[in-house]
């Protein structure tokens, strides 16, 4: 048991490091990123844990997960990308990527209403706690910098 909670400890200095080399190293937007992932991971797991129970749990986390998926491609796409030299090739990659994952978050949502049956209500709670988590991360690191 031991060496799981070390493990587990250890899991927030390991996502750093691979968000440090996906290039994701920026100081306002790492923490935000590593603090989505780590609570839509744990959203899934307590849901997955209390399936027998409540799926209301893993749907939060569902949403929480989709959430952290847009903010986590849209951070990797502009952190990418040369911001000085605006283009209209530059809007149209944006605007496809835009439309890539609106398409991508559509169907994630639309498999889990009406397919699977999920609670919209545990969609919109996982979604809106994944802004609230951003946006106070952002605003405790941003003071530190």
């Amino acid at each position: 048991m031991k060496s799981f909670v070390h493990r587990l400890g250890a899991l927030p200095y390991a996502l750093d490091r691979w968000l440090w080399q996906k290039k994701l190293g920026h100081p306002l937007v790492m923490p935000i990123v590593r603090n989505e992932i780590l609570c839509a991971l744990a959203g899934l797991g307590l849901g997955l844990l209390l399936a027998p129970i409540t799926l209301w749990l893993f749907w939060f986390g569902f949403g929480f997960a989709i959430l952290a998926l847009t903010f986590f491609t849209l951070a990797h796409f502009f952190l990418h990308i040369r911001l000085d030299a605006y283009s209209s090739a530059l809007f149209m990659r944006v605007l496809f990527r835009w439309c890539g994952r609106l398409l991508v978050t559509a169907l994630l949502l639309y498999i889990a209403l009406v397919l699977c049956a999920a609670p919209v209500s545990a969609i919109l709670a996982g979604l809106v706690a994944a802004s609230v988590v951003a946006l106070v991360t952002y605003a405790i690191h941003a003071q530190r910098t």
